[in-house]
């Protein structure tokens, strides 16, 4: 008896707590902390985008601060969202995506996610912005390219999700599908976040698809439970910039139409805060079909952008032996001249750690740049350790011509 109201009380104190109970029914889908959910199938007027926008405004305006993309698309009766331009997210607001399909309209030249401040004139920074997928969420960034000539070339309007100095962010349980050019990118002070759980399904439809991209100005970023496939490099660290930029007038350029934009909406010129670091990776299984030189992970960073304090643990490439096209699991530095003033120097790259990497790929680790005060262990290569569309290697790890490197300790088998 005693037993019985102990939780007699517990559940009544539960719902004291908690307040009123909402109704869960198709029409009114609810948050994670269990309050009705503000959707874009409660405005019937209007395209996707204008519905999904109206949903955004509206939470705002509540002090909800959060709506929710629902699988069902009451007013068109379809199970699909086409939007003909981003979703923009503020500060402190949360977008939940449940069991939905969100895919870029016909000839959308646009993100398919952003922040307000890479909108905002000037750009300006965003905070605790979360990006929540639950069930079977996929974005896709349509079924032809958008653009004449597909490809970065565009610049950023072709990245799937792009973050522009966003501080404490959180981006999980999603798949991106064949994305205009990149599937996600941050940059330029992107800070404070997590990727997790997020799954590619791009297979070279358009030229560089990359997975996700970490640009110069970026620190104390978690990546985990990554999966799939890209159609270029898995996940990139790419610290470069040019020195002789004004990022402010860059980007003004751009706004007003006199300079083609870069796959950076913040600019490529110098900032005081542009080097990478702090970042964990961690549980990447997936392979790349690019058509370029690929890899699952790639760290570039020259003109005195600095890499530094880098975790990478478990890295599976899931090709099978013989079939992939990955051309290095790790590619560390490149001598290509990607530079505008000033090549890598030595202590530039540097507390690189890496741990638990199996590949089919001809080379596991490639090092073409510098690298001091690094582990690399349990690498471990197997199979005919060949790549069959073009590709040749001297052996499990390759030295280019420009690779330097003090204090690197490289433990590494070939099966």
């Amino acid at each position: 008896m005693k037993y019985i109201l102990l939780l007699l009380l517990h559940f009544t104190s539960q719902q004291i707590f908690a307040g009123p109970q909402p109704e869960i029914t198709s029409v009114n889908p609810v948050r994670a902390d269990g309050f009705t959910a503000v959707t874009p199938n409660d405005f019937k007027k209007g395209t996707d985008s204008d519905r999904i926008e109206k949903a955004i405004q509206d939470a705002v305006q509540k002090g909800i601060n959060s709506i929710v993309i629902p699988r069902f698309d009451e007013v068109n009766e379809k199970a699909t969202w086409l939007i003909d331009r981003a979703i923009v997210l503020p500060s402190d607001f949360t977008l939940f995506l449940t069991d939905c399909f969100i895919r870029l309209a016909p000839g959308t030249r646009d993100n398919i996610i952003t922040n307000s401040g890479a909108r905002s004139n000037p750009l300006s920074e965003n905070r605790n912005i979360r990006i929540i997928g639950r069930g079977n969420v996929v974005l896709s960034g349509g079924l032809e390219s958008h653009y004449e000539n597909p490809g970065d070339k565009n610049g950023y309007t072709t990245i799937g999700i792009l973050l522009y100095n966003t501080k404490y962010f959180t981006i999980e349980g999603i798949r991106m599908e064949e994305t205009q050019c990149w599937a996600i990118s941050m940059e330029n002070g992107c800070a404070f976040g997590r990727l997790s759980n997020i799954d590619f399904s791009n297979t070279w439809q358009y030229p560089n698809q990359d997975g996700i991209d970490i640009r110069k100005g970026c620190h104390d970023i978690m990546i985990e439970n990554i999966t799939g496939t890209t159609g270029d490099d898995l996940i990139a660290m790419t610290g470069m910039r040019d020195i002789n930029l004004d990022w402010k007038e860059e980007t003004r350029q751009v706004r007003e139409g006199r300079q083609k934009p870069s796959m950076q909406v913040g600019g490529r010129g110098w900032r005081e805060e542009d080097d990478i670091y702090n970042i964990t990776i961690n549980n990447v299984k997936g392979t790349t079909v690019g058509r370029q030189c690929c890899s699952l992970i790639r760290l570039l960073n020259h003109d005195g952008v600095k890499i530094y304090n880098i975790f990478i643990n478990n890295i599976m490439d899931t090709a099978k032996d013989g079939e992939g096209a990955t051309d290095q699991a790790i590619n560390i530095g490149d001598d290509h001249p990607y530079w505008k003033s000033a090549r890598n120097q030595l202590g530039e790259t540097s507390r690189i750690f890496i741990d638990n990497v199996i590949s089919t790929a001809p080379t596991v680790v490639r090092i073409r740049g510098t690298l001091k005060d690094s582990r690399l262990t349990k690498i471990v290569g197997y199979g005919k350790n060949v790549n069959p569309r073009k590709y040749s290697s001297n052996g499990l790890i390759q030295y280019g011509s420009e690779a330097e490197l003090e204090n690197v300790k490289i433990d590494a088998y070939q099966y």
